[in-house]
């Protein structure tokens, strides 16, 4: 007997579904992260490309990076920038003063979201 084929919307929603529990698994690792070397291992375990969550370690990767808001991240990824860089400030891993332009970029960001 022959399986009948997924139609687009069931192949989104398996989709959005793998994509969700990517970032259940993601989430808990990124709110753990202690220094900056830790968050780049993190961005080195990325799943490869075009698999469910990698966008989640392509954004975080960005983040590290430029420390510029990633135009892809949601909400709760920009909280937990947010409270990232306020850990590199305190352990002093950040150059004086850059930590709260950073925090400033993350918040505009999430205030223009929740608009």
């Amino acid at each position: 007997m022959s399986q009948s084929r997924k139609t687009r919307a069931d192949r989104e929603r398996e989709r959005a579904e793998a994509e969700r529990r990517a970032w259940e698994q993601f989430r808990p690792k990124l709110d753990a992260l202690q220094s900056f070397a830790d968050a780049m291992k993190l961005v080195q375990e990325a799943p490869r490309p075009d698999s469910p969550g990698r966008r989640f370690y392509s954004n975080l990767g960005f983040f590290l990076n430029s420390f510029a808001v990633p135009m892809g991240s949601n909400y709760e990824e920009r909280a937990l920038y947010l409270k990232l860089i306020q850990r590199f400030d305190t352990a002093g891993e950040l150059k004086p003063g850059a930590g709260q332009k950073i925090q400033q970029d993350l918040r505009r960001a999430m205030e223009a979201e929740g608009n």
